[in-house]
């Protein structure tokens, strides 16, 4: 059975922000204790509420368990200063196990058989989608930096649907473009990678037409620490998230639900495929 694990994804919440600076300032002036009391359950409630969800999620399988262990234990920094990745790539980049499972899921509920990552990291949710494919079936998953390839596919390697994801090396967009030039079609596309190409990259995918009849889009990120929503700008790049959540909500072509999952969670499908009346 696969150990309990806090992915401390309450932090991406503002509220769970503002509480630790009001228990630091309560800490400093003259407070009633029941407001501490108050602050510290608050605090307390928030961490609860995650832990709480983690265990009612289905735990991991043995080969994402292992995937998520060694992203946590694999020597990012050293690699960073030795050139082997270009840039440090921590270990809060990855799908925690909870959205790991809602995109399994997803991918289940679909019958898929061909699903689309862009934005690789070590592999998580490439081998969620993987795990609920059919022998037959595909994960393309896209990946710019070659350095964080490597290591997930080692890590892949070691599981027993590895063999069902395909890693294409190089900006998302040409990847996307040589897809399309196949003619291939996904029932499923997950989307996590640098905000900035996220308009980009949901263009391209109707423009080719590489999301599948009754397909489902998966984006990530797009609560970013809740800059869209409490306009703090506390992640650098949180406005080309606003933009593209913008976007999204003006496209009246799609059917869309944006759930606060870890950093928040947008699933998108065609409005004639969830509107049948």
């Amino acid at each position: 059975m696969a150990e309990r694990r806090d992915d401390r994804s309450y932090t991406y919440d503002p509220v769970y922000r503002h509480l630790l600076r009001a228990r630091e300032l309560s800490q400093l002036n003259v407070v009633p204790q029941d407001l501490k009391a108050e602050i510290n359950r608050a605090v307390e409630l928030l961490q609860q509420r995650c832990l709480y969800c983690e265990d009612q999620t289905t735990k991991p399988s043995p080969a994402l368990d292992h995937l998520i262990k060694e992203t946590f234990a694999y020597p990012w920094e050293d690699a960073h200063k030795e050139g082997r990745v270009s840039y440090y790539a921590t270990p809060s980049m990855l799908t925690g196990n909870d959205e790991a499972h809602l995109i399994k899921l997803i991918t289940s509920a679909s019958k898929a058989n061909m699903a689309l990552e862009i934005g690789l990291y070590t592999g998580c949710s490439s081998l969620a989608m993987a795990e609920a494919l059919p022998k037959d079936g595909k994960v393309v998953s896209l990946e710019i930096e070659k350095g964080i390839a490597d290591v997930a596919r080692s890590f892949l390697d070691r599981s027993p649907v590895g063999n069902k994801i395909e890693i294409m090396i190089g900006p998302a967009l040409n990847s996307l473009e040589i897809l399309a030039e196949k003619r291939m079609k996904f029932d499923v596309i997950y989307i996590d990678a640098d905000k900035k190409g996220y308009v980009q990259y949901y263009k391209t995918i109707f423009e080719k037409d590489l999301l599948a009849p009754e397909g489902t889009i998966i984006v990530d990120n797009v609560l970013k620490s809740g800059d869209p929503y409490s306009g703090e700008k506390y992640e650098s790049n949180s406005d080309a998230i606003v933009e593209f959540n913008d976007m999204v909500l003006r496209d009246k072509n799609v059917h869309k639900v944006m759930i606060p999952v870890r950093d928040g969670v947008y699933l998108i499908r065609r409005m004639e495929d969830t509107d049948k009346a």
